[in-house]
């Protein structure tokens, strides 16, 4: 087999797995082909391309890629390739929401079925074309196209397959709340699973199984699915359907009279992170209820408004990106036959293009001024803890040559000064305290609330005689506060015991340096409080 074609071979195996790697392949392949004049080989090397760009969800270049390898291949009437060109222009439109052009493209596709036998590819586009009548509501069709897709995949075994599409089918009873039969299709997902040891497959199966006997009232066993999915998911480490688990995991916490939060907050993290806009808003919405139901109609409001602006981007970005869907689609048909009307539309749509980026832009500005509030504490306008695990990440991450230190500050009998004033005033110490700690002014400095009356502080320092000066400071920096545990002028002034850690450290070490620096700070308590005690690495 000659070089191209090991390279191509090598692309289509690991593009599931790392399709960064499968792209670059398909490109030198590309590179070698057009040198050597293999015009067919450029069009598998383009088809490569596109698919590697499906996976990474980079779907304009796909497209574009997609359609020059359409070109290629029809051009040489090879009907395979133009069956699997078809097959991927009509999921990327699928994506976009473009039924209509989607299924256009399956029913070509199937079509060049009658001369190209593979049933693997026509198990999968029939059941590509299911999905597109489920997504419209039509589930009679949906199903018979289903049903077709999966007797192909049982007749050649095609594990994969019959998973995913018993998964779909599955989802359409669920959807009719017929959860017996989902039941049973879920189930045979996962059975199907187990063949290939298809660990995505298999997690999205635990997790719709959960789902059900949530449903059906059965807590403990849909607790048990939860918990097998996310460990799946994390092996893989598919953030995407990682946050699905997540989300339904925290109705369940919800329903046991738990807190949804920790699952919530941890799905909003790896939803922000992997840019999953649609789970986000499902999340705020999620939020919005709990605070509502809790009465604490601030922070309703905050992650409110957060929904609204997430839902506008959204909306934004899908019709920035169907205008260059609509672009590349017009350039890529009238490119050979472009003449000044033609012209002057394609001028038009890039302005609309532009102004619509803009737009985006915008909105993605806003955003970004809102994700920053959920970061902050309202009380103490520092870091919460969503925050301070953010900047500590990406502080840490910076490595110049300076030691990296942890303070953890907690106020000393804040209980007896709460009581004595009452909560409003207690809330006002703390505020006083925040600020001061926020007034420090050191290299890389930043500060967070971990909880009730303690605060992290972040900085480097050149050693760990620096952290002890600065420490002490601070500890001295809020006894000038004066602030007193009583109204007797002569009680004594409120203080703060600090425990810190001095490392180079590294990010995946956060927990670890975080309870070193706890454990330090009960050092200082134990000693008499308004103490600094700092140590050196874990």
């Amino acid at each position: 087999m000659d070089e191209i074609r090991v390279i191509l071979e090598k692309s289509q195996k690991i593009a599931l797995e790392n399709p960064t790697k499968s792209y670059k392949l398909a490109v030198q392949a590309l590179e070698q082909a057009e040198k050597q004049g293999r015009a067919l080989e450029s069009g598998q090397a383009y088809f490569r391309m596109a698919y590697a760009c499906r996976v990474m969800s980079e779907y304009t270049e796909g497209l574009e890629n997609a359609f020059r390898a359409l070109n290629i291949f029809e051009s040489f009437q090879q009907h395979e390739g133009i069956l699997q060109a078809r097959n991927i222009i009509g999921i990327i439109y699928f994506y976009y929401s473009d039924y209509k052009t989607a299924l256009e493209n399956f029913m070509i596709a199937l079509d060049y079925l009658n001369s190209v036998e593979n049933p693997k590819l026509e198990s999968s586009i029939l059941n590509n074309v299911g999905e597109i009548y489920r997504m419209a509501g039509d589930y009679e069709k949906a199903l018979e196209y289903y049903s077709k897709s999966l007797e192909l995949a049982l007749t050649h075994q095609l594990f994969i397959n019959i998973s995913i599409i018993n998964d779909n089918i599955g989802e359409i009873y669920y959807l009719q709340k017929d959860y017996k039969t989902a039941c049973d299709y879920f189930n045979a997902a996962f059975e199907s699973s187990l063949e290939v040891n298809d660990r995505i497959t298999k997690g999205e199966a635990h997790t719709k199984l959960g789902k059900i006997k949530y449903i059906q009232g059965n807590y403990e066993l849909a607790k048990e699915h939860y918990i097998a999915a996310l460990e799946l998911f994390n092996q893989v480490n598919n953030k995407f359907y990682l946050v699905e688990a997540l989300i339904a995991f925290s109705e369940l916490d919800s329903h046991e009279g738990g807190n949804p939060k920790p699952h919530l907050l941890e799905a909003l993290n790896y939803a922000i992170e992997n840019k999953l806009a649609l789970k986000i808003s499902i999340i705020y919405k999620r939020l919005v209820d709990y605070y509502e139901s809790s009465h604490e109609y601030r922070s309703a409001l905050k992650y409110h408004k957060l929904y609204h602006q997430n839902e506008k981007e959204i909306e934004a970005g899908n019709l920035s990106r169907k205008l260059e869907l609509l672009a590349l689609e017009f350039s890529f048909y009238k490119e050979k036959n472009e003449n000044e009307k033609n012209k002057l539309l394609s001028e038009k749509l890039m302005r609309e293009i532009a102004d619509s980026k803009a737009e985006l832009e915008e909105i993605k500005a806003k955003n970004r001024t809102l994700i920053e509030v959920s970061i902050m504490d309202e009380l103490t306008q520092t870091y919460n803890r969503r925050g301070l695990n953010q900047f500590l990440e990406e502080a840490i991450s910076k490595s110049n040559g300076d030691y990296d230190v942890l303070l953890m500050i907690d106020i000393d009998h804040f209980k007896t000064y709460n009581d004595y004033w009452g909560h409003l005033e207690g809330d006002r110490c703390l505020q006083r305290i925040a600020s001061k700690l926020k007034a420090q002014d050191y290299k890389n400095y930043f500060v967070g609330r971990y909880g009730g009356e303690e605060f992290v502080c972040y900085m480097k320092v050149a050693d760990v005689n620096e952290a002890e000066e600065i420490a002490e400071k601070i500890r001295k920096d809020i006894l000038d506060l004066g602030i007193r545990y009583t109204k007797n002028p002569y009680s004594e002034i409120v203080s703060v015991s600090i425990g810190g850690v001095v490392d180079k450290m590294t990010p995946n070490a956060i927990s670890d340096y975080i309870n070193a620096a706890d454990k330090w700070l009960y050092v200082s308590k134990e000693k008499g409080r308004n103490r600094v005690s700092i140590g050196q690495g874990l």
